[in-house]
Formats: C-alpha cells, structure tokens, sequence
C-alpha cells in the first residue's frame, strides 16, 4: 500500500498517516517492492511490441497512401473521361 513520507526538520523521511493530495504535497510516496514490480511489469514495453507497433503504423501510413492515391487516379479518369 502506498504511504507518503515527508522530510522533517532534521532532514529524515518521516510517515505521513494521511495520504490526501494536500497532505503529501512537496512529499514523496513510497510503494513495496512487490508493487513496484507489478506496477513495471505493465509499464515495460519490450521490443517485440515496439516492432509490432511500429510495423502496424508503418502499414497503416502506406495504405492511407496508396488509398488516397488511388483516388486521385480514379478522379483523373472521370475527368479524362467527361
């Protein structure tokens, strides 16, 4: 559980029991080891995902392209045409 620690006037980190916003303003809050982990562990991004991402916005950018290419051709046509 999280619990917020201020500095006191000798300069140590001392406990706050409340742990509103305005009670831990200018603070620090401090979590468990445990909480660390699991809060990293969805946080991480590992470079398979990267790859992935970037791949999928990769493709969506040279699809939108290529549609909005293929417009323009199409437009070209009908005013060849009339």
């Amino acid at each position: 559980m999280p619990t917020c620690v201020m500095p006191n006037a000798q300069g140590f980190l001392a406990v706050v029991a409340d742990m509103s916003q305005t009670a831990c303003d200018g603070g620090f809050v401090a979590i468990t080891a445990a909480e660390y982990d699991y809060m990293m562990s969805y946080t991480q991004i590992t470079s398979i995902e990267a790859t992935s991402y970037f791949s999928g916005g990769f493709a969506a950018v040279f699809v939108a392209g290529f549609a909005s290419t293929y417009a323009i051709k199409i437009a070209l046509k009908l005013v060849n045409i009339l």
